[in-house]
């Protein structure tokens, strides 16, 4: 994906979002537990607020960031419509070679404009469902979105405290295979598939959600070592 993919991903997604939350904020989101529509919406347009203060140059970090006043609910989704249109804005206006602060290994504009994409598809998703959509993402979408799970969340979650054996992941609608295992040099991430202590076959948006805890093992057809899948789940960052 490209940046004016990424930038149509985070405009089509948020603007869902919305109409899915429209006529009932207090709504339960079942796939974030505790939280009802309201709260998915905030906590999506406080992200945006962050990220898009970040790209701007409004601040360089986290260390200078104030959380803004969350608007009464008879405010809250043009309160948040008006902040994806300066997101989008201010990251399609923005080179994405340019340096900036992130939580990442990787320092760029590039990665703010693919996390709001992926950030806003996933959440647009958990507002579908809370209405009874359980509807696939975009297959490009759904892939880039693995690659960056693997690339960055693993590193950001809990170590194990023992290594990982090789997991294999298969996307059935698009055929693109990833494998991720753990040692003690760390994470490696490879888009080949090697023999592999378990494998998990899904359609991409399937495989993406997964990981996200969104979807159960039960939406993958999992061969080899449950467990070894158990344990790669259980390490990543997913807040």
């Amino acid at each position: 994906m490209d940046t004016p993919r990424y930038i149509s991903v985070l405009r089509l997604s948020g603007e869902d979002l919305a109409s899915f939350a429209e006529g009932d904020l207090g709504r339960p989101v079942p796939s974030c537990p505790e939280w009802d529509m309201a709260d998915l919406v905030w906590h999506t347009a406080e992200v945006h607020y962050f990220w898009r203060s970040i790209v701007s140059g409004a601040i360089t970090g986290p260390d200078e960031y104030t959380e803004p006043e969350r608007p009464d609910e008879g405010e809250l989704l043009a309160w948040y419509r008006d902040g994806l249109a300066e997101t989008a804005r201010v990251l399609a206006d923005a080179d994405p070679s340019a340096g900036c602060w992130t939580w990442a290994s990787r320092k760029d504009v590039g990665f703010v404009q693919r996390r709001m994409a992926q950030e806003t598809a996933v959440h647009s998703w958990d507002a579908a469902m809370a209405v009874g959509h359980d509807r696939p993402l975009p297959s490009d979408v759904a892939v880039d979105g693995v690659s960056e799970f693997l690339e960055h969340m693993l590193s950001a979650g809990t170590h194990p405290e023992e290594p990982v054996g090789n997991v294999a992941l298969r996307s059935t609608d698009t055929r693109d295979v990833w494998s991720a295992s753990f040692d003690e040099k760390g994470w490696r991430i490879a888009r080949t598939v090697e023999p592999a202590a378990a494998t998990a076959s899904a359609p991409a948006s399937d495989l993406l959600l997964a990981l996200w805890r969104r979807k159960g093992t039960n939406a993958l057809e999992v061969t080899g070592d449950a467990d070894a899948l158990a344990r790669f789940l259980d390490v990543a960052e997913t807040e």
